[in-house]
């Protein structure tokens, strides 16, 4: 549930100025009030006038983001696709929407892999303003989290709070208090003895020590600001949930499903709330209400039996009925599930160091792939194959695809913001930084190692390198030497 939240969150302030009524609606956390602010942007013609471009692309972006916060996610994916068009011709404004729309969109659906490497890229972006960093933090804060990876997280969180205290919007500073506080909670709950079996989460916890301040603080807000009314009602979550793994008694399922429900139309938010509670619940030994808790889980869910949270409580609700042979079967689904999300979504790219580059991208949480419609996909494939070969053109990958240049041309351009040749160029200077800086092998040769990525040109390799990193090659290697 908690993701969702924070989209909407970050959606309401995002648009405060341009759409005060959807922000009003959406941080009073009444989403359906939201939709209805901006739904007559769906109803727009793809071909307005060129003043209207712009504030079409914000009540398309705003549709998007409540229908995602309501479950609608195909239909959040086809207005993004739409909001984008607005925008094709504004190369910058594109990559930064097009990787946090797509950010949203894959850590909704549990692609954690595509979302930590779209909010990545949203916040190494130059052209990126401040509150778009913000946000790109925040996401790569619940990316990591929910990989177990509670360093990066954390990481994450300090640069995002860095750039909120620097901006005039204090509710920015707010929100990323509160994550601070869920993650806070969360780990508490999984750090309890009663699921110390909980192997996911095993690692994070033993590297990052509860107790003994390991773990990197976030300094309190020195803010001033009206606390908007979905905040309060996340607080209060937490605070139940506190409660719940502290031991404490007096709160029924009934109280819990009613709280979820409220304003939420939405299964899977419910879902994942419950999930949530029962968890708590187990932590503290209310062995009862987490029983409870698990026979109300709303049954319109797409694939329970991929979530390992569910897989993991119905294996210790099963073992407290005493049914060994169930519960012995779920806790086999749960780590098989756990080890599926852990191997494909944390798999790295690895660097043209130590593989031939065209194995070093086009994995299996690629978000450049994500962004792109599911018909080029294959010619992005075919760029990867082939990026070690000099002479890579975009009029062969459009031949490979059997559309012209134009085609491809004005496909990759809207869909990322950069062309094919663009990308191209992109990739092998992103493969060449990264085997520059790779710590596993020997030091490489500067010019060696962008030949093997098909870049040949001495002044090519400088004018292009500076161009996008803002630095030479040899000042990457003196910056992070070994």
């Amino acid at each position: 549930m908690y993701p969702t939240v924070y989209l909407a969150m970050l959606s309401g302030l995002k648009f405060r100025n341009s759409l005060p009524r959807y922000c009003s609606a959406i941080l009073d956390g009444d989403f359906t009030r939201a939709y209805c602010a901006v739904d007559d942007a769906a109803d727009l013609s793809e071909r307005v006038h060129s003043q209207a471009r712009s504030r079409s692309n914000e009540e398309l972006t705003a549709l998007a983001d409540v229908s995602l916060v309501l479950g609608n996610s195909e239909e959040a994916e086809d207005y993004y696709r739409r909001a984008q068009k607005m925008v094709w011709k504004n190369d910058e404004q594109l990559r930064v929407q097009s990787c946090r729309n797509t950010g949203w969109l894959s850590l909704l659906r549990g692609r954690l892999g595509v979302a930590q490497r779209s909010f990545a890229r949203v916040a190494a972006e130059a052209q990126a303003h401040v509150e778009q960093r913000i946000e790109a933090y925040l996401g790569m804060a619940l990316s990591h989290h929910q990989l177990a990876q509670q360093q990066a997280a954390d990481d994450a969180l300090i640069e995002a709070a860095e750039l909120a205290d620097g901006i005039d919007e204090p509710r920015y500073r707010l929100v990323v208090d509160l994550l601070a506080q869920e993650l806070d909670v969360r780990l508490k709950i999984r750090a309890a003895r009663a699921l110390d079996d909980n192997a996911f989460w095993q690692s994070a916890l033993t590297s990052v020590s509860l107790t003994g301040g390991g773990r990197a603080r976030l300094e309190p807000a020195c803010v001033v600001a009206v606390r908007p009314a979905l905040m309060s009602l996340r607080i209060e979550d937490l605070h139940c949930m506190e409660r719940l793994a502290d031991g404490e008694r007096g709160m029924s399922a009934s109280m819990f499903i009613a709280r979820l429900e409220r304003g939420a139309s939405n299964p899977q938010l419910v879902f994942r709330g419950c999930l949530d509670i029962v968890l708590a619940a187990l932590a503290g030994g209310l062995d009862d209400l987490a029983a409870d808790m698990m026979s109300r889980l709303p049954t319109a869910v797409e694939q329970p039996h991929r979530d390992f949270d569910y897989l993991y409580c119905m294996a210790k609700i099963s073992a407290q009925r005493g049914d060994l042979v169930r519960a012995l079967k779920f806790y086999s689904q749960y780590t098989t599930e756990a080890l599926r999300c852990l191997r494909n979504e944390t798999a790295t790219v690895r660097s043209a160091a130590t593989t031939r580059p065209r194995a070093a991208a086009g994995t299996v949480n690629d978000d450049v792939a994500a962004r792109l419609p599911a018909k080029y996909r294959r010619a992005y494939r075919y760029i990867i194959e082939n990026i070690d070969r000099e002479d890579l053109t975009t009029r062969e990958v459009a031949a490979e695809m059997n559309v012209t240049m134009r085609t491809i041309q004005l496909v990759f351009k809207r869909a990322l913001g950069v062309t094919p040749c663009g990308l191209i160029r992109s990739l092998r200077l992103e493969g060449i930084r990264e085997a520059l800086l790779d710590e596993s092998g020997p030091a490489p040769s500067i010019y060696d190692t962008a030949a093997k990525w098909g870049l040949k040109s001495r002044s090519t390799l400088a004018k292009g390198y500076r161009r996008h990193f803002n630095e030479s090659p040899s000042e990457t290697i003196v910056a992070y030497s070994r």
